[in-house]
């Protein structure tokens, strides 16, 4: 062999063994998540991206990312509404009912919340510096495809002024045929308070009541026409996925669950392909088709583009502020970009693709017209003013008072609050959210053991609070549970009272199951079932103890086309009140 040709060989070989090494090195380079001496970064995400941002920490993770030298992070994915996160920061993040940890990284839908929070006086929570954007999502009007198209979708734009339009002329009868089959127009909309879809959606209607002019908010005008966009809301929801969840469950009824729903178009994108819940797992390529698939509306007077902004908080210790720029320049690699982009969001500069113009039905692909954006001032203003514009509630209140409400919270606890009795736990939540109602609103009261009985007709709140608030005082449990009964006739009385002008609803709560002969499971969900939002009752649930039959409350939500909540820790009960009376 010639000794050039050797030496090739010899080099050759150790090249390949140093290729070796250095792949059987990268191989088992330990991954952030096998490492104990990461820094804890806890990120709180709103609801309609949480599931992608625990997915996008958890990609993070199994990398092997280092920043200042040699750190590496471990990222604690949670989500909640931006409102309530608004409220716990504001309040220095007291989260006992759902064991939250205080984040480092907040990722609300909006930098609204942010405007809000400086209007509270706390703006230095969150850390100054350049404004930051992971994505983007227009507020749409959502509406099932055919009932856009009865109003003339897609050749005509169609805004708030068309929906005010449709509840002064009564309703989809006024668009001729066989549309009057689907009665009143009535709008989803989110607790402004709670949401960013209901926050962006109070933004733009008043932007549309006062023609963009901010100063005219306490106009008569102005009030008026923001007082009829509201008169059509079915109820007010904390999370718009609520809607979306029954909607998707009922597209092949012959009537349409709702007429339209305030949300981000990224929302109607998910429900189109087969998640409406918001869970990536869930997201097809290839759908089933649906029955009414949503139609992705830009308001013709504009829209709030929502900028889904990443913050810090100023409690951020320095190494935590180092991990979250490194997880945020990670969050905006074009990998997980595009993990956003498959979830029906813009880019962060508010620019669109045709995938997603044809999966959420619009054909706004460029920017959306944006509107002026008021001032943490004018948005307080705006929900000041709400508070008199919106749709009223006429409530009744259904507390269980069989025996079991004597018993401990928890009979295999002896410590404070589990040792107290659950009806004496359950009173100062009651009275706290009979002060909170508007003095307009309409409540009434019934307990139930072995049968039920009035203790409060229903009349204004202004009127009825405080005696109500004695009564509550002084209840008494005995007796069993009459559960299937009570149901059937609160709903029959609230049916046969109905005032179109009002929510109706019965909050109903329960610490157990029925133990009442008379009347069937099967017979009680036929007489709450809903066939239209426009003349039927919503029944929000309470399973109150982990005793409660949570199942069959439930099903009672979801027949009646309303919502069910628990409370299994005495710290949930005042949480399970505030999240049901924010309907209303």
């Amino acid at each position: 062999m010639r000794r050039s040709g050797w030496l090739s060989l010899v080099f050759g070989a150790l090249v390949g063994t140093l290729v070796i090494v250095l792949l059987a090195t990268t191989v088992t380079a330990p991954s952030n998540a096998a490492r104990t001496d990461c820094v804890r970064l806890v990120t709180s995400s709103s609801t309609e991206k949480g599931d992608l941002i625990r997915e996008l920490a958890e990609r993070y993770n199994n990398t092997d990312r280092t920043f200042d030298g040699g750190r590496c992070a471990k990222v604690e994915a949670h989500k909640k509404t931006s409102g309530a996160a608004l409220d716990l920061i504001a309040d220095g993040w007291n989260d006992i009912d759902e064991q939250q940890p205080e984040p480092q990284v907040w990722l609300p839908s909006s930098s609204l919340w942010l405007d809000l929070l400086r209007q509270r006086g706390k703006g230095n929570l969150i850390d100054e510096g350049p404004k930051t954007s992971l994505a983007t999502s227009p507020m749409v009007i959502a509406m099932p495809e055919p009932m856009a198209a009865a109003m003339g979708w897609p050749k005509k734009t169609i805004g708030w002024s068309d929906v005010l339009q449709m509840n002064q002329k009564g309703g989809w009868a006024s668009t001729g045929g066989e549309n009057a089959k689907w009665g009143n127009f009535t709008l989803g909309k989110d607790n402004p308070r709670r949401s960013t879809s209901g926050l962006a959606a109070t933004i733009a209607t008043y932007f549309a009541a006062t023609g963009g002019d901010y100063g005219k908010i306490e106009t008569a005008d102005a009030v008026q026409f923001v007082r009829g966009i509201e008169a059509s809301v079915a109820y007010y929801s904390d999370d718009s996925v609520a809607f979306l969840k029954t909607l998707y469950e009922e597209d092949k009824k012959p009537t349409p669950y709702i007429s339209a729903m305030a949300m981000q178009e990224q929302m109607v994108y998910l429900y189109n392909h087969g998640a409406p819940t918001g869970d990536p797992k869930q997201l097809k390529n290839d759908p089933v088709p649906l029955n009414r698939p949503l139609v992705a509306v830009h308001p013709s007077e504009g829209t709030v583009l929502i900028d889904h902004p990443f913050l810090t908080t100023a409690k951020a210790s320095p190494e935590q502020h180092a991990a979250a720029k490194d997880f945020y320049d990670f969050m905006r690699e074009s990998r997980q970009q595009e993990s956003f982009r498959g979830l029906g969001f813009r880019d962060p500069e508010g620019r669109s693709n045709p995938k997603l113009a044809q999966g959420a039905h619009t054909a706004e692909t460029g920017d959306s017209r944006k509107i002026e954006l008021p001032t943490g001032e004018q948005i307080q203003r705006m929900l000041d003013g709400w508070e008199y514009t919106q749709r009223r509630g006429r409530i009744l209140l259904v507390l269980d008072l069989s025996g079991s409400m004597k018993e401990p919270f928890d009979k295999t606890r002896k410590d404070k609050p589990y040792s107290e009795s659950r009806i004496e736990l359950l009173k100062p939540a009651i009275r706290k959210q009979l002060e909170y109602l508007h003095p307009e609103d309409e409540v009434g009261l019934w307990t139930f053991s072995d049968g039920y009985e009035e203790k409060m007709p229903i009349g204004k709140v202004k009127d009825v609070r405080g005696p109500m608030i004695d009564l509550v005082e002084n209840l008494t449990p005995k007796g069993d549970t009459a559960l299937y009964k009570t149901v059937v006739e609160a709903n029959g009385k609230m049916r046969r009272e109905f005032d179109p002008n009002l929510i109706n609803a019965v909050v109903f709560l329960t610490d157990g199951d029925n133990t009442a002969a008379g009347t069937t499971r099967e017979q009680m969900l036929q007489a709450v079932d809903a066939e239209r939002l426009d003349n039927s009752v919503r029944i929000f649930t309470m399973a109150y103890g982990a005793q409660a039959d949570s199942g069959v409350l439930d099903e009672i939500a979801l027949k009646s086309k309303a919502r069910s909540y628990k409370a299994v820790d005495p710290q949930g009960i005042d949480k399970m009140f505030v999240n049901v009376f924010s309907n209303f």
